[in-house]
């Protein structure tokens, strides 16, 4: 299980760097990723100060992209009223996003507590792109992972580091070189009375249908040891290869495995397009590549939104997408 903590275990600069150094072996990764402390941990921190709207549970899930606009981002969400977001691809402490613990901030916007846990320690600094007031060069921390922000009472968080399915650190894509793996991250949530258990999700981008099943089948299990019969939601980006409203695509094994296991999806997700072309990327096409899966609720009114500021600025290259619940 992962150790609580308040902020996670910083590797110095130093230290950083002679990673760079070790051989570009699997062993030498794997060393290297069982000596830092953080991959350990989960982040808690903020406070829940915003009142949880009334009526069914809405809850989001959204790959903000490293979250390189965290006030528009806490805007567009404050608008869906959602009571518990479901974060994937955010930053603490990189270049590329101001070292800004992204995360936190957007917890402090929208009255939240959060959770946060480590994916990657990133050991190359991405520039910037755009002008962010005191931000100094290279990484300050290198985190990138997972998280989640909730006006929901919660205990128990945890991340759940799931197989590796691509090389981040022997010869990584674009030389983003890395030390970690996707993971997932969840934690007990409390609402009116009611008890469940809440994980976001970022399957492998560089895998393949095989390998996108079998991590979402190592979630599945690992959540069923965790909840011990508490209804699951699962939201996420699981960068499926599949064309919008793709759920009866037999190619795609982890839905699949989903149903096996109780899970629905069929109640849970708006069909459409997820992705556009933003600062950092050229989009996905039409491929929907995020999405709910949920055990043990009702689950009513799907939606997909479209990730843009009032301004037409778009905030991440994933929509948004919500669900509303009850028990």
């Amino acid at each position: 299980m992962s150790t609580p903590v308040t902020a996670l275990t910083a590797e110095s600069a130093a230290r950083r760097a002679g990673f760079l150094d070790l051989p570009a072996t699997l062993e030498a990764h794997d060393e290297a990723m069982a000596g830092i402390a953080a991959f350990g941990e989960v982040e808690t921190g903020g406070q829940a100060q915003a009142p949880v709207p009334p009526g069914p549970l809405r809850i989001a899930a959204w790959n903000v992209e490293r979250c390189l606009f965290p006030g528009e981002t806490a805007d567009l969400l404050r608008t869906q009223g959602a009571g518990l977001v479901l974060l994937s691809e955010v930053d603490n402490g990189c270049h590329r996003t101001g070292q800004r613990h992204t995360t936190r901030l957007l917890a402090e916007h929208l009255g939240h507590g959060y959770g946060f846990g480590l994916e990657f320690l990133e050991l190359v600094a991405m520039k910037a792109p755009i002008a962010i007031d005191g931000n100094e060069e290279g990484n300050r921390l290198g985190f990138h992972g997972n998280g989640f922000t909730s006006a929901l009472p919660f205990d128990r968080p945890v991340v759940i580091h799931l197989p590796p399915e691509a090389d981040w650190y022997i010869s990584p894509k674009g030389g983003q070189r890395r030390i970690g793996r996707r993971n997932a991250v969840a934690a007990t949530f409390h609402h009116g009375g009611k008890v469940f258990v809440a994980c976001s999700v970022h399957l492998e981008s560089a895998s393949d249908f095989a390998g996108r099943d079998r991590q979402m089948r190592h979630l599945f299990d690992a959540l069923e040891d965790y909840a011990q019969g508490l209804p699951i939601i699962i939201g996420g980006d699981l960068n499926t290869a599949v064309a919008a409203g793709g759920l009866d695509d037999a190619r795609e094994l982890l839905f699949q495995s989903g149903r096996e296991r109780g899970y629905d999806w069929d109640a849970c997700n708006a069909a459409g397009a997820s992705c556009r072309p933003s600062t950092w990327s050229g989009g996905a096409g039409e491929k929907q590549l995020d999405w709910f899966c949920t055990r043990g609720m009702k689950v009513s009114d799907p939606r997909m939104i479209a990730p843009l500021a009032p301004d037409g600025r778009v905030l991440s290259d994933h929509s948004l997408i919500t669900i509303a619940v009850e028990f």
